[in-house]
């Protein structure tokens, strides 16, 4: 019986030194390096800032948010990891705040994470290049904002949108296969759903999710 107590226990320690370690990894080298200073004193406690993903579920991440990519990329990416940092091997962290661009029904998305810098929004050029840019960057604000457009009914049970941008008129989609870092950029809408990977949804993650240097929420 003892030693099935100190097993016990051994298992026990071992599992919260785990978590502890767990915890540890998700201050990101890469985010912590550049940006330690918070502007709250804790994670935010409502859904005001959502993960967006991918059909597959795997978290578009942006600068900063993901140890995917070098600091000063500002490129946008689908990774898989959509669990807020608790990978032990990969970082995203959540980080897409809506707002409405205007009474059009265009909306901006503003990357959360990205704490030092104003290259914070969702943009496309006249290219077809998503990356994070500042408003003031732009030489059109419609570059930043994107349409929410339904999908049909059949693929609609998981609350799966386009989304249209305002300038060229096209759909952000993922592209890369399954790749562990895939780009996001822009194509002519596939409105019937026959390219899956430009339906996106907003997941709420929010157990032990990291949120800023050193701070997490429950």
């Amino acid at each position: 019986m003892n030693h099935y107590c100190l097993s016990l226990a051994i298992v026990l320690a071992v599992t919260q030194a785990t978590i502890v370690c767990g915890n540890g990894n998700m201050k990101s080298e890469r985010l912590c390096s550049q940006c330690t200073a918070c502007d709250t004193n804790k994670c935010p406690p409502s859904e005001a800032y959502p993960h967006m993903t991918a059909f597959d579920d795997s978290l578009i991440a942006g600068a900063l948010q993901s140890d995917y990519v070098s600091s000063n990329d500002r490129g946008v990416y689908s990774v898989p990891d959509i669990k807020g940092g608790a990978s032990t091997e990969k970082n995203s962290y959540f980080g897409w705040e809506s707002t409405s661009g205007s009474a059009s029904g265009y909306h901006r998305f503003r990357n959360y994470m990205d704490k030092c810098s104003d290259e914070s929004y969702l943009t496309v050029d006249k290219h077809g290049i998503v990356k994070l840019r500042a408003l003031k960057q732009l030489s059109n604000l419609a570059d930043a904002d994107w349409k929410s457009v339904n999908p049909p009914e059949k693929l609609n049970h998981r609350a799966f949108r386009f989304w249209v941008s305002h300038s060229t008129g096209k759909c952000l989609t993922v592209f890369g296969g399954r790749t562990e870092k895939r780009t996001v950029g822009v194509a002519d809408c596939e409105f019937d759903g026959s390219n899956p990977f430009q339906l996106f949804a907003f997941r709420f993650h929010y157990h032990n999710a990291f949120c800023c240097c050193g701070k997490y929420n429950q």
